[in-house]
């Protein structure tokens, strides 16, 4: 990330955010570590950036900091770096400090039998506050608050050298250097493992709570639990975010180590720094956070220690987070489940002394934890054959050779994969309208993780947030359908529309992006939350996929294969042989030569079928057409007297294109009537096609990906959707051996299904569309066969909408968005045929509220231009924060 790219007010009061981490690696770079993201910050001198921290002190104006630092660079470097640091939230505003706020929750007293277990609290801060006031309101007597200053593991000279020569910002503790010292009754000043390991003897439970120390002292108290057999539980909390658990309790359950090594998900950079940096610290005594914990404690206490003897948190981890919502809300829930770790070097297995009550509890639920888990395997890996595949050799470039060729490499890097490609071969400059699957499929950590941001700069995508269809009923009417499912019935019932059923169709209707202004001139983004896929310009696509290819070191050979000799029995490929003679042979063979299909077809026989009588387009006429400025955040489906027409925005053009039948127009007629609804276009050139599949994707030792495969006409934008599809299924279930024959026949009826099934989805938009009664379209209405979407109309007409109840047509999850009950909806509902409605779940009040909401946010929503351009030159964070943020959709949309 560079330091210009951020546009957020500078503190003119800055202090050091007390939770954040700014180190050099070893090559000395500039990390930060805030909130569990770490960003590299270019293009700073660790010098300089070392002079301005010790300068910022929460009392030193901006202004008087630069004054002292005049001599140490120029001005302008300097407001660059402050920028970059405040934007990372490494520095803050000083800000006044509330007065402590009252968080009620009911306090449960306990008896006085379980008043009097031993209970020590750890801490040296608002934490340790906390705890001690709410054990002693419960009528805990005989706990005892220990103040904790330092851990003699952290005071060696190596430990302090190391810390001294890579950590820039160690934010906690300078926070806690600066407060006043708080008096404890006992306060331990050098604390040791083997002191600590006698003193919790003393006690029946032990809490953790120690804020803005380093991680090294978690790990001695964690060695001291261990040794003494005294079950304790680790807390961390910083202003926004606290975890609990997991309580460590010898021979039975993880321990802290296992939970680091789990659960904390340090960046490389900083695996060997990490003991050093400090625990997160509450800096605020008004912070709901606190009152939460203590209750969470107190909650594992009572349960401990009381009649069940039971730890809560003996398998789990609990999050504590702040919704940041008026009135102060709190999100509690179990993030993760936690079993001792393999990897962990602080706790081992100590079955072999005997079992308390409290043990066998927490072995219990450790017993539980295994029992969930070891029934769900779903992606363990097959062992490696003997006669595994080695080679694949992938014939024809473009958007399918190239997606292959990564595909394998991120999947089956240990496979050598060459593409067979031949420059003399054009690439079809055409606009491609995707789906939200492409998107998971580049940026997605779990498929390909292209860099989102540097994406942008080379291939300049524009959003698309679903398609509008100027179809179904006559004159001008049109409906929406987003990627962002929402409330279809209410807005249909309620609003007569559908438009108005997610904040994406709204934002759809208004030709906005998902990117709206806070008022104050920064963005606030939602790219998250509402689904979305990519406009993309075809060249632009395939040239950025082969530069990827190339860097990531695949074989690229650039030839036209003219022929491939087959086996004595025809089932396979033995060989390819090149326009110049030469023999190239693989293991195993994707063909991605188009419509042509000249291995699966031409040379092993596949039998193409065809989905004529359903889907009757056999040309699309494609050209450019300037537009008014306006970049659409969708794709535009609009009916035409034989077929219909696409519209894909871009920046600088919108790219057209009429889908037609020649058996009822030629192609100059349609040329006429595009032009007649499009002035301006540019040249023209005309694509045939035929919709259909084959017989077989993957024969013998071929398989077929995109058109060499199957086509279907492009109303739903499905060309890169199907090929993602195709490679997921194929690299997430790749055989071990070439021998393996079960896995291509469930392969082969599985991808024909997906097919059919977008087969029949597609029908019912030429089975419905009323828009115009030309011959085309009578045709169109009265014999399209949608024989495979019988039952789905039949359900639909009896309690539509299908999606708001449990499926009859999947068990969980749709295999794919179009076999997805609420695609059919949106399709039916959207061309109004005929149905039974069930009741809406909102009532028309609540909706009417909720959809002032909305409309007040989709008023702010930026034009797809404005906020592209400042995503690519000014917020390029936005665009990773999207991509890393765990609740994006990106990392939950549709499974394989």
């Amino acid at each position: 990330m560079s330091m210009a790219d951020f546009i957020d007010p500078i503190p003119q009061v800055p202090r050091i955010n007390p939770n954040a981490h700014l180190i050099l690696s070893e090559a000395d770079e500039v990390c930060s570590w805030v909130g569990g993201e770490a960003f590299v910050l270019e293009g700073i001198q660790p010098n300089i950036i070392r002079k301005l921290l010790a300068l910022i002190d929460g009392v030193r104006p901006l202004e008087r900091i630069y004054a002292e630092l005049a001599d140490s660079g120029d001005r302008n470097y300097l407001n660059e770096i402050v920028l970059a640091l405040s934007k990372l939230d490494i520095i803050e505003e000083v800000v006044t400090e509330a007065s402590p706020q009252n968080h009620r929750w009911e306090l449960p007293i306990v008896s006085k039998q379980l008043g009097q277990k031993a209970i020590a609290l750890l801490g040296n801060h608002q934490l340790l506050n906390t705890l001690a006031k709410t054990f002693a309101a419960a009528g805990f007597d005989n706990r005892r608050a220990f103040y904790l200053k330092n851990f003699a593991s952290c005071q060696t000279p190596e430990f302090r050298a190391l810390g001294q020569e890579r950590i820039l910002v160690n934010g906690t503790s300078k926070y806690l250097s600066s407060l006043a010292p708080t008096v404890y009754q006992d306060s331990l000043d050098s604390v040791s493992i083997s002191g600590l390991s006698q003193l919790f003897k003393e006690f029946d439970f032990v809490i953790c709570a120690l804020e803005g120390i380093p991680f090294q002292a978690l790990l001695d108290v964690n060695k001291s639990a261990l040794a003494s057999g005294t079950p304790c539980l680790f807390v961390t909390a910083s202003q926004e975010t606290a975890l609990i658990g997991p309580t460590v309790i010898r021979g039975a359950t993880a321990c802290f180590g296992c939970r680091i090594i789990t659960l904390e998900g340090l960046p490389p950079v900083f695996e060997d720094i990490w003991p050093q940096l400090s625990t997160p610290i509450v800096a605020k005594a008004d912070s709901g956070i606190l009152s939460s914990v203590a209750q969470a404690c107190l909650e594992e206490a009572i349960s401990l220690l009381g009649p069940t003897l039971t730890p809560i948190r003996a398998t789990s981890v609990l999050k504590i987070t702040e919704e940041g919502d008026a009135y102060g809300g709190l999100c509690l829930r179990t993030i993760k489940r936690l079993l001792p770790s393999s990897e962990c070097q602080e706790c081992t297995p100590r079955l072999d002394e005997p079992l308390g009550v409290i043990e066998r509890s927490a072995i219990a639920a450790a017993a539980e934890e295994i029992g969930r888990i070891w029934p769900n395997s779903p992606k363990a890996a097959i062992p490696p054959a003997s006669d595994a595949y080695q080679t694949v050799g992938i014939l024809g470039g473009g958007t399918a050779g190239y997606l292959a060729a990564l595909a394998f490499r991120a999947f089956r890097p240990d496979i050598k994969v060459t593409l067979l490609e031949s420059s003399a071969i054009p690439v079809i400059g055409v606009g491609e309208a995707t789906t939200p699957e492409l998107v998971k499929f580049l940026h997605s950590p779990r498929f390909l993780g292209l860099d989102i941001v540097d994406f942008y700069e080379r291939v300049r995508p524009t959003w698309k947030l679903g398609i509008k269809f100027q179809w179904g009923l006559p004159d001008d009417y049109e409906f929406t359908f987003p990627f962002q499912r929402g409330r279809l019935l209410e807005s249909l019932l309620y609003d007569s529309t559908l438009n108005n059923q997610s904040l994406g169709a709204m934002l759809m209707s208004a030709d906005r992006a998902p990117i709206f202004d806070r008022g104050d001139g920064t963005p606030l983004s939602l790219l998250h939350q509402i689904r979305w896929a990519y406009h993309l310009d075809n060249r632009r696509f395939v040239r950025y996929l082969r530069e990827e290819a190339i860097a990531a070191g695949i074989e690229h050979i650039d030839v036209k294969i003219s022929d491939a000799q087959i086996s004595a029995d025809g089932e396979t490929i033995t060989h390819l042989i090149t326009e110049d003679g030469r023999q190239l042979t693989y293991d195993l063979y994707i063909d991605c030569s188009g419509f042509r299909s000249l291995l699966l077809e031409q040379k092993l026989g596949s039998k193409f079928v065809s989905y004529q009588d359903t889907l009757s387009t056999d040309r699309a006429i494609a050209a450019t057409v300037p537009h008014n400025g306006t970049v659409k955040p969708y794709t535009l489906a609009e009916t035409m007297n034989n077929g219909w027409c696409w519209n894909i925005p871009f920046e600088d053009a919108d790219h057209r294109g009429y889908v037609f039948s020649s058996a009822f127009c030629s192609d100059d007629q349609a040329l006429e009537e595009m032009r007649a609804k499009n002035p301006g276009m540019g040249d023209p050139w005309v694509v045939k096609f035929r919709s259909g599949r084959h017989e077989d994707f993957w024969k013998g030792n071929v398989v077929a990906i995109g058109n060499s495969y199957a086509f279907v006409e492009p109303l739903e934008s499905t060309a890169i959707h199907t090929i993602v599809l195709e490679l997921e299924l194929l690299l997430t279930n790749f055989p071990a051996s070439k021998r393996d024959e079960g896995i291509k026949s469930v392969l082969n009826r599985k991808m024909s299904d997906r097919w059919d099934a977008l087969r029949w989805f597609l029908g019912i938009h030429y089975k419905f569309n009323h828009r115009l009664s030309t011959p085309f379209w009578q045709a169109a209405n009265r014999d399209t066969d949608i024989s495979g979407a019988i039952e789905r109309l039949a359900l639909f007409s009896e309690r539509a909408p299908l999606s708001y109840r449990n499926s009859l047509f999947y068990p969980l999850h749709p295999p794919d968005f179009f076999s997805d009950d609420h695609s059919y909806d949106t399709l039916l509902a959207g061309q109004q045929v005929p149905a039974r409605f069930m009741e809406p779940v909102e009532d028309p009040a609540t909706w009417q509220r909720q959809m002032a909401i909305l409309k007040g946010l989709a008023s702010t929503a930026m034009p797809q231009h404005e906020a592209l351009s400042c995503l690519r030159e000014k917020r390029q964070d936005l665009l990773y924060d999207f991509a890393k943020r765990r609740d994006s959709w990106l990392h939950t949309w549709l499974p394989a």
